[in-house]
Protein backbone atom coordinates (compact mmCIF):
# COMPACT_ATOMS: atom_id res chain seq x y z
CA UNK A 1 0.00 0.00 0.00
CA UNK A 2 1.16 3.25 -0.91
CA UNK A 3 1.74 5.82 1.43
CA UNK A 4 -1.51 8.09 1.57
CA UNK A 5 -3.46 5.45 0.95
CA UNK A 6 -6.32 4.07 2.94
CA UNK A 7 -8.42 1.12 1.93
CA UNK A 8 -10.79 -0.31 3.45
CA UNK A 9 -12.05 -0.93 7.59
CA UNK A 10 -9.47 -0.92 10.43
CA UNK A 11 -10.12 -2.57 13.82
CA UNK A 12 -7.70 0.23 15.26
CA UNK A 13 -6.13 3.14 14.58
CA UNK A 14 -2.42 3.96 16.33
CA UNK A 15 -1.38 7.28 16.81
CA UNK A 16 2.28 7.37 16.62
CA UNK A 17 5.17 5.13 15.30
CA UNK A 18 7.31 5.37 18.27
CA UNK A 19 8.04 1.70 20.26
CA UNK A 20 5.27 1.54 22.07
CA UNK A 21 2.79 2.32 18.90
CA UNK A 22 4.83 0.10 16.82
CA UNK A 23 4.63 -2.73 19.36
CA UNK A 24 0.50 -2.50 20.22
CA UNK A 25 0.10 -2.52 16.46
CA UNK A 26 2.15 -5.51 15.79
CA UNK A 27 0.99 -7.60 18.51
CA UNK A 28 -2.77 -6.72 17.69
CA UNK A 29 -2.11 -7.65 13.77
CA UNK A 30 -0.10 -11.18 14.64
CA UNK A 31 -1.82 -12.05 18.25
CA UNK A 32 -5.42 -11.38 17.66
CA UNK A 33 -5.51 -10.68 13.72
CA UNK A 34 -6.52 -7.03 13.83
CA UNK A 35 -6.41 -4.46 10.96
CA UNK A 36 -4.16 -1.88 12.31
CA UNK A 37 -3.40 1.84 10.74
CA UNK A 38 -0.60 3.64 12.41
CA UNK A 39 -0.36 6.90 11.69
CA UNK A 40 2.83 8.71 11.56
CA UNK A 41 3.94 12.65 11.67
CA UNK A 42 7.47 12.31 10.33
CA UNK A 43 8.54 11.37 7.34
CA UNK A 44 10.12 8.41 8.55
CA UNK A 45 8.62 5.48 11.17
CA UNK A 46 9.80 4.05 13.98
CA UNK A 47 9.91 7.28 16.67
CA UNK A 48 12.92 7.06 18.50
CA UNK A 49 13.72 3.61 17.23
CA UNK A 50 14.78 5.71 13.82
CA UNK A 51 18.00 6.20 11.82
CA UNK A 52 19.79 8.96 9.25
CA UNK A 53 22.77 8.72 7.56
CA UNK A 54 24.46 11.06 5.54
CA UNK A 55 27.28 11.02 2.49
CA UNK A 56 29.99 8.96 3.25
CA UNK A 57 28.18 5.84 5.10
CA UNK A 58 27.28 7.65 7.66
CA UNK A 59 24.67 6.24 9.76
CA UNK A 60 23.21 7.13 13.55
CA UNK A 61 20.50 5.99 15.29
CA UNK A 62 18.57 8.88 16.88
CA UNK A 63 17.65 7.54 20.66
CA UNK A 64 18.28 3.40 20.97
CA UNK A 65 22.22 3.70 22.04
CA UNK A 66 22.04 0.16 23.91
CA UNK A 67 19.38 -1.82 25.58
CA UNK A 68 20.10 -4.72 28.31
CA UNK A 69 19.84 -8.46 28.13
CA UNK A 70 15.88 -8.71 28.76
CA UNK A 71 15.40 -8.58 24.64
CA UNK A 72 17.75 -12.19 24.37
CA UNK A 73 17.19 -13.57 28.17
CA UNK A 74 14.10 -16.00 28.21
CA UNK A 75 10.83 -13.99 29.63
CA UNK A 76 7.78 -12.04 28.42
CA UNK A 77 10.39 -8.90 26.98
CA UNK A 78 12.40 -11.11 24.65
CA UNK A 79 8.55 -13.08 23.81
CA UNK A 80 7.35 -9.58 22.81
CA UNK A 81 9.97 -8.18 21.24
CA UNK A 82 10.41 -11.32 18.82
CA UNK A 83 6.63 -11.68 18.05
CA UNK A 84 6.52 -7.60 17.54
CA UNK A 85 9.31 -7.49 15.18
CA UNK A 86 8.63 -10.59 13.43
CA UNK A 87 12.22 -12.04 14.85
CA UNK A 88 13.73 -9.46 12.46
CA UNK A 89 16.67 -8.01 14.97
CA UNK A 90 19.61 -9.54 15.34
CA UNK A 91 21.33 -8.45 18.77
CA UNK A 92 24.96 -7.60 19.12
CA UNK A 93 26.20 -8.07 22.49
CA UNK A 94 28.88 -5.01 23.68
CA UNK A 95 32.26 -5.89 25.13
CA UNK A 96 33.05 -5.99 28.48
CA UNK A 97 33.54 -3.69 30.38
CA UNK A 98 30.42 -2.19 28.67
CA UNK A 99 30.58 1.05 30.40
CA UNK A 100 33.07 3.23 31.74
CA UNK A 101 32.24 5.68 34.35
CA UNK A 102 35.08 8.66 34.31
CA UNK A 103 35.17 11.34 36.92
CA UNK A 104 38.27 13.40 38.10
CA UNK A 105 40.78 11.02 39.21
CA UNK A 106 39.23 8.14 38.70
CA UNK A 107 37.66 5.26 36.49
CA UNK A 108 35.15 2.73 37.22
CA UNK A 109 34.42 -0.45 34.72
CA UNK A 110 31.04 -2.05 34.44
CA UNK A 111 30.98 -5.67 33.38
CA UNK A 112 28.30 -7.87 32.73
CA UNK A 113 27.40 -10.29 35.66
CA UNK A 114 25.47 -9.54 38.76
CA UNK A 115 28.40 -11.11 40.50
CA UNK A 116 31.14 -9.36 38.81
CA UNK A 117 29.24 -6.49 39.19
CA UNK A 118 29.80 -6.68 42.64
CA UNK A 119 33.20 -7.85 42.93
CA UNK A 120 34.46 -5.32 40.69
CA UNK A 121 33.01 -2.38 42.89
CA UNK A 122 34.02 -4.06 46.15
CA UNK A 123 37.38 -4.00 44.54
CA UNK A 124 37.36 -0.14 43.65
CA UNK A 125 35.49 0.37 47.16
CA UNK A 126 36.74 -2.23 49.59
CA UNK A 127 34.51 -2.78 52.45
CA UNK A 128 31.76 -2.00 50.44
CA UNK A 129 30.19 -5.39 49.50
CA UNK A 130 27.87 -6.01 51.78
CA UNK A 131 26.68 -2.50 51.15
CA UNK A 132 26.43 -3.41 47.73
CA UNK A 133 24.16 -6.27 48.06
CA UNK A 134 21.90 -4.45 50.16
CA UNK A 135 21.82 -1.88 47.26
CA UNK A 136 20.74 -4.77 44.69
CA UNK A 137 18.34 -5.95 46.76
CA UNK A 138 16.57 -2.70 47.00
CA UNK A 139 16.60 -2.47 43.75
CA UNK A 140 15.13 -5.67 43.13
CA UNK A 141 12.18 -5.21 45.93
CA UNK A 142 11.82 -1.13 43.69
CA UNK A 143 11.54 -2.63 40.31
CA UNK A 144 8.94 -6.12 41.38
CA UNK A 145 6.73 -3.32 42.51
CA UNK A 146 7.04 -1.72 38.95
CA UNK A 147 6.69 -4.96 37.20
CA UNK A 148 3.13 -5.86 38.11
CA UNK A 149 1.99 -2.05 37.23
CA UNK A 150 0.71 -3.18 34.35
CA UNK A 151 -1.13 -6.09 35.58
CA UNK A 152 -2.57 -3.77 38.38
CA UNK A 153 -3.76 -1.79 35.57
CA UNK A 154 -5.54 -4.48 34.00
CA UNK A 155 -7.05 -6.17 36.74
CA UNK A 156 -10.35 -6.11 37.94
CA UNK A 157 -10.27 -3.38 40.66
CA UNK A 158 -11.09 -5.78 43.77
CA UNK A 159 -8.17 -7.50 42.93
CA UNK A 160 -5.99 -4.46 42.15
CA UNK A 161 -6.72 -2.73 45.49
CA UNK A 162 -5.62 -6.34 46.73
CA UNK A 163 -2.23 -6.62 45.08
CA UNK A 164 -1.62 -2.87 45.59
CA UNK A 165 -1.96 -3.14 49.02
CA UNK A 166 0.27 -6.52 49.43
CA UNK A 167 2.88 -4.31 47.27
CA UNK A 168 2.58 -0.87 49.76
CA UNK A 169 6.26 -1.55 51.72
CA UNK A 170 7.69 -1.72 47.91
CA UNK A 171 5.82 0.83 46.44
CA UNK A 172 7.82 3.15 49.51
CA UNK A 173 10.85 1.99 48.30
CA UNK A 174 10.28 2.89 44.61
CA UNK A 175 8.64 6.59 45.65
CA UNK A 176 11.32 7.09 47.58
CA UNK A 177 14.03 9.67 46.16
CA UNK A 178 17.07 7.74 44.28
CA UNK A 179 19.56 10.11 46.73
CA UNK A 180 17.95 9.12 49.62
CA UNK A 181 18.62 5.41 49.03
CA UNK A 182 22.26 6.41 47.90
CA UNK A 183 22.73 8.03 51.21
CA UNK A 184 21.09 5.37 53.42
CA UNK A 185 23.49 2.72 51.97
CA UNK A 186 26.52 4.35 51.15
CA UNK A 187 28.99 6.55 53.15
CA UNK A 188 31.77 7.13 50.14
CA UNK A 189 30.81 9.94 47.83
CA UNK A 190 32.96 8.55 45.15
CA UNK A 191 30.95 5.71 45.29
CA UNK A 192 27.31 7.34 45.48
CA UNK A 193 28.47 9.11 42.28
CA UNK A 194 29.35 5.79 40.44
CA UNK A 195 26.01 4.41 41.46
CA UNK A 196 24.31 7.28 40.31
CA UNK A 197 25.99 8.39 37.60
CA UNK A 198 23.54 6.80 34.65
CA UNK A 199 20.50 8.73 35.61
CA UNK A 200 20.63 9.85 31.76
CA UNK A 201 19.33 6.59 30.88
CA UNK A 202 16.03 7.36 32.32
CA UNK A 203 16.00 10.88 32.78
CA UNK A 204 16.31 12.53 36.26
CA UNK A 205 19.94 12.99 38.68
CA UNK A 206 19.67 11.11 42.31
CA UNK A 207 17.87 14.16 43.91
CA UNK A 208 14.75 14.22 42.24
CA UNK A 209 14.22 10.85 40.61
CA UNK A 210 12.32 8.24 42.07
CA UNK A 211 14.21 5.71 42.71
CA UNK A 212 12.10 3.07 41.03
CA UNK A 213 13.62 4.65 37.61
CA UNK A 214 17.08 4.13 39.03
CA UNK A 215 16.23 0.81 39.73
CA UNK A 216 14.99 -0.53 36.81
CA UNK A 217 18.37 0.92 34.62
CA UNK A 218 19.94 -0.87 37.05
CA UNK A 219 18.85 -4.10 37.11
CA UNK A 220 18.14 -3.79 33.34
CA UNK A 221 21.85 -3.45 32.35
CA UNK A 222 23.40 -5.83 34.98
CA UNK A 223 23.54 -8.70 32.24
CA UNK A 224 25.33 -5.95 29.72
CA UNK A 225 24.45 -4.39 26.46
CA UNK A 226 23.22 -4.83 23.43
CA UNK A 227 23.05 -3.22 20.20
CA UNK A 228 20.64 -3.96 17.15
CA UNK A 229 22.68 -5.38 14.23
CA UNK A 230 21.99 -3.00 10.80
CA UNK A 231 20.78 -0.13 13.49
CA UNK A 232 17.95 0.53 15.59
CA UNK A 233 15.86 1.06 11.53
CA UNK A 234 15.33 -2.62 12.05
CA UNK A 235 12.63 -2.63 14.86
CA UNK A 236 10.59 -0.56 12.77
CA UNK A 237 10.88 -2.55 9.51
CA UNK A 238 10.40 -5.55 10.96
CA UNK A 239 6.92 -4.37 12.94
CA UNK A 240 5.60 -2.85 9.87
CA UNK A 241 5.84 -6.24 7.81
CA UNK A 242 3.94 -7.80 10.41
CA UNK A 243 1.34 -4.72 10.75
CA UNK A 244 1.14 -5.47 6.57
CA UNK A 245 0.99 -9.39 6.89
CA UNK A 246 -2.43 -9.02 8.93
CA UNK A 247 -3.74 -6.48 6.59
CA UNK A 248 -2.63 -3.15 8.29
CA UNK A 249 -0.60 0.03 7.34
CA UNK A 250 2.09 2.42 8.55
CA UNK A 251 1.20 6.05 7.16
CA UNK A 252 4.03 8.55 7.15
CA UNK A 253 3.33 12.59 6.76
CA UNK A 254 0.10 11.80 8.77
CA UNK A 255 -0.10 13.91 11.38
CA UNK A 256 -3.40 13.62 13.56
CA UNK A 257 -4.94 16.97 14.81
CA UNK A 258 -8.05 15.68 16.66
CA UNK A 259 -9.54 12.26 18.04
CA UNK A 260 -13.09 11.88 16.83
CA UNK A 261 -15.85 11.15 18.93
CA UNK A 262 -19.70 9.45 18.69
CA UNK A 263 -21.60 8.37 21.20
CA UNK A 264 -19.24 9.00 23.96
CA UNK A 265 -16.81 7.12 22.54
CA UNK A 266 -13.46 7.37 20.51
CA UNK A 267 -14.74 6.49 17.18
CA UNK A 268 -11.26 7.46 14.83
CA UNK A 269 -8.93 10.49 14.02
CA UNK A 270 -9.43 13.79 11.64
CA UNK A 271 -5.18 14.52 10.10
CA UNK A 272 -4.02 17.59 9.41
CA UNK A 273 -5.14 17.47 6.08
CA UNK A 274 -8.78 17.18 7.32
CA UNK A 275 -9.08 13.75 6.18
CA UNK A 276 -11.21 11.82 8.70
CA UNK A 277 -10.18 7.76 9.15
CA UNK A 278 -12.79 5.61 11.79
CA UNK A 279 -11.65 2.83 13.85
CA UNK A 280 -13.54 1.29 16.99
CA UNK A 281 -10.16 1.85 18.92
CA UNK A 282 -7.48 4.55 18.59
CA UNK A 283 -4.94 4.25 20.94
CA UNK A 284 -2.24 7.13 20.97
CA UNK A 285 1.69 6.97 21.14
CA UNK A 286 1.81 10.45 21.12
CA UNK A 287 2.52 10.80 24.69
CA UNK A 288 -0.26 11.73 27.95
CA UNK A 289 0.11 15.43 27.37
CA UNK A 290 -0.44 15.54 23.64
CA UNK A 291 -3.34 13.27 23.80
CA UNK A 292 -5.66 14.71 26.94
CA UNK A 293 -4.55 18.34 25.53
CA UNK A 294 -4.35 18.30 21.90
CA UNK A 295 -6.41 15.53 20.51
CA UNK A 296 -8.80 14.83 23.02
CA UNK A 297 -11.69 17.18 22.84
CA UNK A 298 -11.97 19.65 25.08
CA UNK A 299 -15.56 19.11 26.19
CA UNK A 300 -14.22 15.55 27.12
CA UNK A 301 -14.50 15.22 30.37
CA UNK A 302 -10.89 14.51 31.66
CA UNK A 303 -10.35 14.75 35.37
CA UNK A 304 -6.41 15.04 35.57
CA UNK A 305 -6.34 17.77 33.05
CA UNK A 306 -4.98 20.56 34.65
CA UNK A 307 -2.93 18.39 36.85
CA UNK A 308 -1.36 17.46 33.34
CA UNK A 309 -0.81 21.32 32.08
CA UNK A 310 1.18 21.84 35.95
CA UNK A 311 3.72 18.79 35.18
CA UNK A 312 7.27 20.10 34.36
CA UNK A 313 8.28 18.78 31.03
CA UNK A 314 11.16 15.95 31.24
CA UNK A 315 15.27 15.67 30.25
CA UNK A 316 15.81 17.12 26.98
CA UNK A 317 19.16 16.56 25.32
CA UNK A 318 22.14 17.86 22.92
CA UNK A 319 23.74 15.31 20.61
CA UNK A 320 26.85 15.67 18.57
CA UNK A 321 26.78 13.17 16.08
CA UNK A 322 30.41 12.77 14.71
CA UNK A 323 31.53 10.96 11.41
CA UNK A 324 34.84 9.22 11.76
CA UNK A 325 37.87 9.07 9.31
CA UNK A 326 39.18 6.16 11.20
CA UNK A 327 38.62 3.64 13.69
CA UNK A 328 38.61 4.47 17.08
CA UNK A 329 39.97 1.31 18.81
CA UNK A 330 43.52 3.42 18.29
CA UNK A 331 41.98 5.46 20.46
CA UNK A 332 41.54 2.43 23.17
CA UNK A 333 37.59 1.98 22.58
CA UNK A 334 36.44 -1.67 21.89
CA UNK A 335 33.02 -0.22 21.54
CA UNK A 336 32.09 0.33 25.09
CA UNK A 337 29.88 3.76 26.15
CA UNK A 338 31.47 6.32 28.43
CA UNK A 339 30.04 8.37 30.62
CA UNK A 340 32.34 11.34 31.23
CA UNK A 341 31.97 14.19 34.17
CA UNK A 342 34.04 16.83 36.01
CA UNK A 343 32.50 16.22 38.78
CA UNK A 344 30.92 13.65 42.06
CA UNK A 345 27.94 15.73 42.62
CA UNK A 346 24.87 14.27 39.66
CA UNK A 347 22.58 17.00 40.87
CA UNK A 348 24.94 20.09 40.49
CA UNK A 349 25.36 18.81 36.97
CA UNK A 350 22.06 18.48 36.27
CA UNK A 351 21.53 22.23 37.57
CA UNK A 352 24.55 23.35 35.41
CA UNK A 353 22.61 22.29 32.17
CA UNK A 354 21.58 25.70 31.39
CA UNK A 355 24.81 27.26 30.97
CA UNK A 356 25.33 24.36 28.27
CA UNK A 357 24.40 27.08 25.27
CA UNK A 358 27.20 29.41 27.00
CA UNK A 359 29.74 26.51 26.34
CA UNK A 360 29.53 25.16 30.13
CA UNK A 361 29.18 21.29 29.74
CA UNK A 362 29.73 19.60 32.79
CA UNK A 363 29.10 16.04 31.93
CA UNK A 364 28.12 13.78 28.60
CA UNK A 365 27.82 10.25 27.38
CA UNK A 366 29.98 8.93 24.12
CA UNK A 367 28.49 6.02 22.25
CA UNK A 368 30.53 4.59 19.07
CA UNK A 369 27.65 2.72 17.28
CA UNK A 370 29.59 1.94 14.45
CA UNK A 371 31.56 -0.58 16.92
CA UNK A 372 28.47 -1.82 18.31
CA UNK A 373 26.86 -3.13 14.54
CA UNK A 374 28.63 -5.76 12.62
CA UNK A 375 27.20 -4.15 9.73
CA UNK A 376 28.29 -0.60 10.12
CA UNK A 377 29.86 0.45 7.07
CA UNK A 378 31.65 3.86 8.42
CA UNK A 379 32.62 5.24 11.93
CA UNK A 380 30.40 6.97 13.82
CA UNK A 381 30.14 8.73 17.26
CA UNK A 382 28.29 9.97 19.26
CA UNK A 383 28.08 12.49 22.13
CA UNK A 384 25.24 13.57 24.34
CA UNK A 385 24.50 16.23 27.28
CA UNK A 386 21.46 17.26 28.99
CA UNK A 387 20.12 20.23 28.72
CA UNK A 388 16.94 22.85 29.05
CA UNK A 389 14.87 23.42 26.50
CA UNK A 390 13.58 26.69 27.74
CA UNK A 391 17.14 28.14 27.50
CA UNK A 392 15.99 27.38 23.41
CA UNK A 393 12.98 28.74 23.50
CA UNK A 394 13.90 32.23 21.64
CA UNK A 395 14.23 29.96 18.35
CA UNK A 396 10.42 28.83 19.03
CA UNK A 397 8.46 28.76 15.62
CA UNK A 398 11.48 28.98 13.73
CA UNK A 399 12.11 25.94 11.19
CA UNK A 400 14.68 22.80 11.21
CA UNK A 401 17.77 23.93 9.09
CA UNK A 402 16.43 27.93 9.11
CA UNK A 403 16.78 29.16 12.32
CA UNK A 404 19.43 31.44 11.23
CA UNK A 405 23.42 32.82 12.43
CA UNK A 406 22.60 33.45 16.03
CA UNK A 407 21.54 29.71 16.21
CA UNK A 408 23.92 28.27 14.22
CA UNK A 409 26.57 30.03 16.46
CA UNK A 410 24.89 28.35 19.46
CA UNK A 411 25.26 25.27 18.41
CA UNK A 412 28.88 25.49 17.29
CA UNK A 413 29.83 26.72 20.42
CA UNK A 414 27.97 23.67 22.03
CA UNK A 415 29.32 21.22 19.49
CA UNK A 416 32.94 22.61 20.78
CA UNK A 417 32.26 22.44 24.04
CA UNK A 418 31.02 18.88 23.97
CA UNK A 419 33.78 17.47 22.12
CA UNK A 420 36.67 19.14 24.50
CA UNK A 421 35.07 17.31 27.29
CA UNK A 422 35.32 14.01 25.47
CA UNK A 423 38.67 14.27 24.51
CA UNK A 424 39.76 14.67 27.79
CA UNK A 425 39.39 11.01 28.37
CA UNK A 426 39.79 10.09 24.49
CA UNK A 427 42.26 12.32 23.06
CA UNK A 428 42.90 12.64 19.53
CA UNK A 429 39.11 11.98 18.58
CA UNK A 430 38.58 15.71 17.29
CA UNK A 431 41.47 14.67 15.00
CA UNK A 432 39.43 11.61 13.71
CA UNK A 433 36.33 13.73 13.20
CA UNK A 434 35.11 14.52 9.41
CA UNK A 435 31.44 15.21 9.78
CA UNK A 436 29.72 16.68 12.82
CA UNK A 437 26.00 18.02 13.13
CA UNK A 438 24.30 18.73 16.61
CA UNK A 439 20.57 18.17 17.16
CA UNK A 440 18.97 20.63 19.92
CA UNK A 441 15.75 20.02 21.68
CA UNK A 442 14.16 21.85 18.81
CA UNK A 443 15.29 18.99 16.74
CA UNK A 444 13.73 16.81 18.88
CA UNK A 445 10.29 18.93 19.31
CA UNK A 446 10.28 19.55 14.93
CA UNK A 447 10.12 15.41 14.68
CA UNK A 448 8.43 13.88 17.24
CA UNK A 449 6.22 17.06 18.61
CA UNK A 450 6.99 15.91 22.19
CA UNK A 451 6.72 19.16 24.68
CA UNK A 452 9.90 20.50 24.91
CA UNK A 453 11.41 18.03 23.26
CA UNK A 454 11.59 15.85 25.80
CA UNK A 455 13.08 12.03 25.07
CA UNK A 456 11.56 10.35 28.15
CA UNK A 457 8.04 12.00 28.29
CA UNK A 458 6.55 12.79 31.80
CA UNK A 459 9.73 13.33 34.19
CA UNK A 460 9.60 10.11 36.77
CA UNK A 461 9.94 11.84 40.19
CA UNK A 462 8.71 10.33 43.24
CA UNK A 463 5.89 12.64 42.67
CA UNK A 464 5.31 10.65 39.00
CA UNK A 465 5.75 6.76 41.00
CA UNK A 466 2.75 7.47 43.27
CA UNK A 467 0.67 8.78 39.98
CA UNK A 468 -2.64 6.55 39.45
CA UNK A 469 -4.32 8.19 36.97
CA UNK A 470 -1.72 7.61 34.30
CA UNK A 471 -1.87 4.53 32.31
CA UNK A 472 -3.09 2.64 29.27
CA UNK A 473 -6.85 3.13 30.71
CA UNK A 474 -7.83 6.52 29.70
CA UNK A 475 -11.41 8.68 31.12
CA UNK A 476 -12.98 8.14 26.86
CA UNK A 477 -13.87 4.60 26.00
CA UNK A 478 -12.13 3.46 23.13
CA UNK A 479 -9.27 5.44 23.41
CA UNK A 480 -5.85 3.71 25.01
CA UNK A 481 -2.55 5.34 25.87
CA UNK A 482 1.07 3.37 25.03
CA UNK A 483 4.16 4.53 24.96
CA UNK A 484 6.53 5.77 28.19
CA UNK A 485 3.86 7.60 29.91
CA UNK A 486 1.70 4.86 30.21
CA UNK A 487 4.41 2.68 31.79
CA UNK A 488 8.03 3.47 31.53
CA UNK A 489 10.48 5.22 29.52
CA UNK A 490 13.17 3.74 27.02
CA UNK A 491 13.01 1.05 24.28
CA UNK A 492 12.27 -2.23 26.54
CA UNK A 493 10.10 0.61 29.19
CA UNK A 494 7.81 1.93 25.73
CA UNK A 495 7.65 -1.92 23.85
CA UNK A 496 6.32 -3.34 27.27
CA UNK A 497 3.84 -0.49 27.51
CA UNK A 498 2.71 -1.74 24.02
CA UNK A 499 2.01 -5.16 25.42
CA UNK A 500 -0.20 -4.26 28.45
CA UNK A 501 -1.90 -1.67 25.60
CA UNK A 502 -2.32 -4.27 22.77
CA UNK A 503 -4.14 -6.44 26.39
CA UNK A 504 -6.15 -3.62 27.71
CA UNK A 505 -7.56 -4.04 24.06
CA UNK A 506 -7.90 -7.90 23.71
CA UNK A 507 -7.75 -9.18 27.53
CA UNK A 508 -5.08 -10.65 29.43
CA UNK A 509 -5.32 -14.05 27.08
CA UNK A 510 -3.19 -11.74 25.08
CA UNK A 511 -0.04 -12.55 26.68
CA UNK A 512 -0.62 -16.52 25.88
CA UNK A 513 -1.28 -15.74 22.82
CA UNK A 514 2.27 -13.82 22.82
CA UNK A 515 4.15 -16.52 24.27
CA UNK A 516 2.82 -19.67 21.83
CA UNK A 517 3.46 -17.38 19.06
CA UNK A 518 6.79 -16.46 19.97
CA UNK A 519 7.62 -20.71 21.00
CA UNK A 520 5.56 -21.81 17.69
CA UNK A 521 8.41 -19.20 16.04
CA UNK A 522 10.77 -20.27 17.74
CA UNK A 523 11.54 -17.58 19.91
CA UNK A 524 15.76 -17.79 20.52
CA UNK A 525 16.46 -14.06 19.50
CA UNK A 526 19.53 -14.01 16.92
CA UNK A 527 22.41 -12.57 18.78
CA UNK A 528 26.34 -12.42 18.21
CA UNK A 529 29.35 -11.83 20.32
CA UNK A 530 30.69 -7.74 20.69
CA UNK A 531 30.97 -6.06 17.15
CA UNK A 532 34.23 -5.79 15.29
CA UNK A 533 35.09 -2.64 13.62
CA UNK A 534 33.49 -1.97 10.42
CA UNK A 535 35.44 -3.21 7.06
CA UNK A 536 36.15 0.51 6.16
CA UNK A 537 38.79 0.78 9.11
Amino acid sequence: MRNGETKGDFDAIVIGSGMGGLTTAALLARCAGRRVLVLERHWRAGGFTHTFSRPGGFHWDVGLHYVGADVVRPGMPRDVFQVATGGGVEWNRMPDPFERLVFPGFEVELRSGEERFVADLSRAFPGEARALRAFLSDARRATSWMASAGVRALAPAPVSRAVEWALSPRSRIAGARTKEILDRRFRDPRLKAVLGARWADHGLPPGESAFLAHAVIVRHYLEGGFYPAGSAATIAQGATRVIEAAGGAVRVRSSVERILVRGGRAAGVRLASGEEISAPLVVSDAGARNTYLKLVPEDVPVPFRERLRDLPTGMSTATLYLGLSASPERLGVRGENFWIHDGLDQDAMWARRHAVPDGDVSHVYVSFPSMKDPRARAHTAEVITAVDARDFSRWEGTRWRKRGAEYEDTKERIADAMLAVAERRLPGLSELVVHRELSTPLSTREFTDHPGGEIYGIPWTPERARTRWLGHRTPLPGLLLTGADALFPGIVGAMMSGAFAAAAAEGVRLFGAIRSVARSAGASPRATASATSPSTA
